[in-house]
């Protein structure tokens, strides 16, 4: 079994979701994709393109990005309808929102939400703030009461089964029997590190970082201790190894970014010369096919080639000298729990 990601879809441009019916339609079938968010804001293309992918996959799993809560013009109620809207969706046509274990390898996504302190650096002078630059702060609307600074706290309260799940995974990693627990892969749309981000000197907006993460999800995260953490939301990829866990972010991004992207970036994100990768099918001829059909989803486990696959290059994790392999040598498989040092302290912790 082979787990791949992709995050920031944007299917309300139809070339992008073009790039997901061209995907081979045989490749995946025994195959798990996540999408770590912002797909579309509107629910039938959402479910249109959900549908789409789940018929190319053996499973699709999907967290909401900031993007799919954002209201429909003419329609009533607040961005946390939209996300129970979403998760309905979801639950109607067999896509995954919710924890799942599948032949030994944990699938975890995980609710969050930014907030402005999460930014570390000192502010520029003369840059907008986000709530005069994002859509977010018009798109979305909030239950009466519930302020910008309320909606990180608010998101990781509805993580709150993931209580239960930190135990299940320290039972598991204490496990005598090593197929327990292959692998533990989150997933999130917002940013649980500063380090996933470029300094704001490298930035064009330069209060970006106001709008990008949660220091929720990162506490949320150091509980799972997951092996592998995938994330979207800034457009850059992204994929490093950082405290014994791989980080990445794969995101499709907008036309004019994909553009950019094969004219600039790195060759290894894509298939050889658009002929298809290993096992991949070919690009049709230059005249028909999509301009981003040698692009893929990235793998970042495969059963077949012991679990964790091998870091793909990025521009940033390079400019930042971010390692490209495990440092620590942490093995995916049966790793310490992080928080209980032996069985029988976890045993003590559960009441029967």
């Amino acid at each position: 079994m082979r787990v791949l990601a992709v995050s920031d879809l944007h299917t309300d441009y139809e070339q992008n979701l073009a790039w997901c019916r061209q995907l081979d339609g045989e490749l995946y079938q025994s195959d798990v994709l996540i999408i770590a968010g912002d797909v579309t804001h509107k629910l039938d293309r959402l479910e249109e393109t959900l549908l789409v992918l789940k018929g190319k996959f053996r499973e699709v799993f999907f967290t909401p990005g900031n993007h799919d809560l954002w209201l429909e013009r003419d329609k009533g109620g607040t961005s946390i309808d939209k996300l129970h809207e979403v998760f309905n969706l979801c639950k109607r046509i067999g896509v995954e929102y919710r924890a799942k274990k599948i032949s030994g390898v944990w699938l975890i996504p995980v609710l969050s939400w930014y907030h402005a302190s999460w930014d570390r650096e000192a502010d520029w002078a003369n840059t907008l703030p986000p709530n005069k630059v994002m859509a977010d702060f018009r798109a979305c609307k909030w239950p009466e009461g519930v302020g910008q600074d309320d909606l990180a706290p608010l998101f990781d309260s509805f993580n709150s089964e993931l209580d239960l799940l930190e135990t299940t995974l320290a039972l598991e990693r204490e496990s005598a029997f090593e197929e327990e627990l292959r692998c533990v892969i989150s997933f999130s749309h917002f940013l649980p590190r500063n380090e996933l981000l470029p300094e704001k000197s490298k930035l064009f907006y330069k209060a970006l970082p106001k709008a990008v993460g949660s220091d929720f999800l990162r506490k949320r995260l150091e509980a799972i201790d997951p092996d592998v953490h995938v994330f979207g939301h800034t457009h850059f990829s992204w994929d490093c190894w950082l405290d014994g866990c791989r980080y990445v972010q794969w995101p499709l991004a907008y036309p004019r970014e994909q553009e950019r992207r094969r004219k600039y970036g790195y060759r290894e994100q894509f298939s050889d010369s658009g002929r298809g990768g290993a096992g991949e099918t070919p690009c049709p001829r230059k005249e028909t096919r999509h301009p981003m059909c040698s692009w893929k989803p990235i793998v970042v486990y495969d059963s077949s080639q012991g679990g964790i696959t091998e870091c793909k290059p990025t521009y940033w994790c390079k400019f930042y000298g971010h390692p490209l392999t495990n440092p620590q040598n942490v093995k995916a498989r049966r790793r310490p729990p992080a928080k209980a040092n032996n069985l029988n302290q976890i045993k003590s912790s559960i009441r029967l």
